[in-house]
């Protein structure tokens, strides 16, 4: 690789120029060789290490080789793993006000949190995924790290006005659930459109949003933790709508 193709890489690391390229490194060598066919693949970088060991990199068409120093560069990793796959960033798709549930972030800022929420939102089938103007980037490398591929599987919206949105899913009959300490446990209408709240780690969701919400989910404590995880409260709450 020229040192051009080495910067270029190294500059991904910041949102700045991800947002420029429409490009982001995956380094999940797991991730990596089952996304092989994904359109959005763009090439691969190994180190000689890497390529000599794992005869599997012959599935990929567009291989490079990376001296150690310069992978270490590349790399978001403090023991770089000598695998790293260049993808494009999916184009945002048009929202139709049809999909039955949908999640919606409000100033989730830890970026595990926001990757292990993509995840667990793949899990359960919330396919259209909305983050607020005040969340962390969805293609931070820890986020993408925590996503485990399901970045691939969700449509994400990204610096999202919620108020407005929630205002369009009302009139398209969604309604709204937010999560909220004040709120109370019920349960939810299997014919009703969700459209699911999950608000910042240590401030919930805004004042406005609560106010627009048609009900105030609160998970019941039976322990004595102050409170959950944002990633873990999304994951309970996401079970019981689909329960």
């Amino acid at each position: 690789m020229s040192k051009t193709q080495v910067d270029f890489l190294v500059k991904l690391k910041k949102k700045k120029h991800r947002d420029l390229h429409k490009k982001f490194l995956i380094e999940n060598p797991k991730v990596i060789f089952e996304e092989y066919r994904n359109p959005l693949l763009d090439s691969i970088y190994v180190t000689d290490n890497f390529f000599d060991q794992n005869e599997d990199v012959s599935v990929f068409k567009n291989v490079i080789r990376l001296s150690e120093k310069d992978f270490a560069k590349v790399s978001n990793q403090v023991s770089p793993q000598g695998l790293a796959a260049l993808f494009a960033i999916p184009e945002e798709k048009d929202f139709t006000y049809n999909p039955k549930d949908v999640l919606l972030l409000y100033g989730i800022q830890d970026p595990g949190n926001l990757g292990t929420i993509i995840r667990t939102a793949d899990w359960f089938g919330f396919r259209n995924i909305f983050l607020s103007t005040n969340c962390v980037e969805a293609y931070n490398p820890k986020v993408i790290s925590a996503t485990m591929g399901s970045i691939f599987n969700v449509n994400i919206f990204s610096d999202v006005d919620l108020p407005w949105l929630i205002s369009e899913l009302k009139k398209a009959r969604y309604k709204i659930v937010v999560t909220d300490l004040a709120g109370e446990e019920s349960t939810f209408n299997k014919k009703d459109k969700i459209a699911l709240v999950i608000g910042n780690e240590a401030k919930g969701v805004s004042t406005t949003i609560k106010e627009m919400a048609d009900k105030r989910f609160k998970i019941i404590k039976h322990g004595q933790a102050e409170s959950l995880n944002a990633s873990v409260a999304a994951g309970i709450v996401m079970n019981q709508v689909k329960s």
